[in-house]
């Protein structure tokens, strides 16, 4: 019998690797490892609610609850109730989310451009097809 290691092993690495190196690069704006749901939010300024943006980014409601109060805590994000529907609240960002989002999105052009330097862009969208093929051929096994 033959050691192997799961995919998910080697991509959870590399997801670790990026997000030290994000970390460093974005320390000083105190936005934990919530850099993408934040950009998120601010294209989607006050379009989204948090069911929306849950099943956006695959997550489950309360998680979604606890990210969005961090966010509003650090002063990124607060709720608006919607005015077309009352039951919904939408998420908007704050002057601080204004000025540290295009921070962060430069930042991970940079990281992008890093860790793909010697990667042709044909090997970029295979790679990234391939990804797509491997979420949607293990999606049958989540739901049982």
């Amino acid at each position: 019998m033959q050691l192997i290691e799961p995919i998910s092993r080697k991509l959870i690495r590399l997801g670790k690797l990026y997000q030290s190196v994000l970390a460093k690069h974005t320390a000083h704006l105190d936005v934990n490892r919530y850099h993408y749901i934040l950009s998120l939010i601010y294209f989607h300024d006050g379009q989204l609610s948090q069911k929306a943006l849950a099943e956006m980014l695959g997550k489950d409601k309360s998680a979604m609850v606890s990210i969005i109060n961090l966010l509003s805590a650090k002063g990124f994000v607060y709720r608006e109730n919607n005015p077309n529907d009352r039951r919904e609240q939408l998420i908007k960002v704050t002057e601080k989310a204004k000025q540290a989002v295009p921070h962060i999105i430069e930042t991970f052009k940079n990281i992008n451009a890093d860790i793909t330097k010697g990667i042709s862009e044909t090997d970029m969208k295979i790679f990234e097809n391939v990804l797509l093929r491997m979420q949607n051929n293990i999606k049958p096994f989540t739901t049982t």
